[in-house]
């Protein structure tokens, strides 16, 4: 029997697939010997490969995608949230007007009763008022100099109406130019005052004070508790009024304190931030 020709091996090397590998040649022919094939790995590393090619740009733009959507509906919600505050707002505004002009035409009537040649100056000072309330009082923000004139003009009001208002008094310090406010947001708490700081005798008794820094504005008012403020069961629609317009308005930027120990009623607000004219 003929012997097999012998095997003449050849150096040992290593392929692109991490096989080794031994080249030899039997009768003239070539082959190869494959010393050591880890299984699977010549064909998982092609893979991996097109996956990372692929899958990592896909993956980016996947993300990119729900970024800019997640974006656009978070803007979208901020800006249901913005008209839903307008809204509120400005339905606020719509009860304080009428709230004011009843206040003011029970302070008319008072001196109609009384015959008092005050009547005529009061309609003046509620025709000014008036126009306030509808040119300016319906923007979302106004010069606090025309707020303060507001608020002076009503004082003036009420104070034909009073028999005694001699310990009626309004300071405001500090610079009021260039600088812009909510409007009306005093008014509730000085409209309250007046209605129910007179007492048994017929006297009133209201300070009303203004604090004006440069990023901050101060309110103070305190009145003695008259009759009509101890038997009624609450202040009206006003204060309510003002406390949900603040909570819109300056969330987390006003500190509003009310005191009541049965004689005197005072009320601090300080708004902070104060926005330029």
């Amino acid at each position: 029997m003929s012997q097999p020709p012998p095997l003449i091996n050849g150096p040992m090397g290593l392929n692109g697939n991490g096989v080794r590998y031994r080249p030899f040649s039997s009768s003239g022919s070539r082959a190869v010997e494959l010393i050591d094939m880890p299984r699977g790995d010549f064909r998982f590393r092609p893979f991996f490969a097109s996956f990372v090619r692929l899958g990592i740009p896909y993956s980016i733009s996947s993300i990119l995608r729900i970024y800019l959507e997640w974006k656009k509906n978070n803007n979208l919600r901020e800006e249901i949230e913005k008209e839903n505050i307008k809204s509120e707002l400005q339905l606020l505004k719509n009860q304080l007007d009428p709230h004011f002009l009843f206040n003011s035409l029970n302070t008319i009537y008072a001196l109609s009763v009384k015959k008092s040649l005050d009547t005529s100056q009061a309609v003046v000072n509620l025709s000014e008022l008036m126009r306030y309330m509808i040119y300016e009082a319906d923007k979302d923000m106004v010069p606090l100099t025309k707020e303060l004139d507001y608020i002076k003009s009503y004082v003036q009001l009420q104070l034909l109406r009073l028999s005694d208002s001699e310990n009626v008094t309004l300071k405001i310090s500090g610079e009021d130019k260039g600088r812009a406010i909510p409007p009306l947001i005093f008014i509730s708490f000085i409209e309250n005052a007046f209605k129910y700081g007179t007492d048994y005798n017929g006297k009133t008794s209201i300070r009303i004070e203004l604090c004006i820094s440069n990023e901050s504005i101060r309110f103070f008012i305190d009145n003695k508790i008259g009759v009509i403020r101890k038997s009624a069961k609450s202040s009206g629609i006003g204060l309510e009024n003002v406390r949900n317009r603040l909570n819109l308005l300056y969330p987390n930027m006003h500190t509003l304190r009310v005191f009541n120990n049965g004689i005197n009623y005072r009320v601090e607000l300080e708004l902070k931030n104060l926005k330029s004219a």
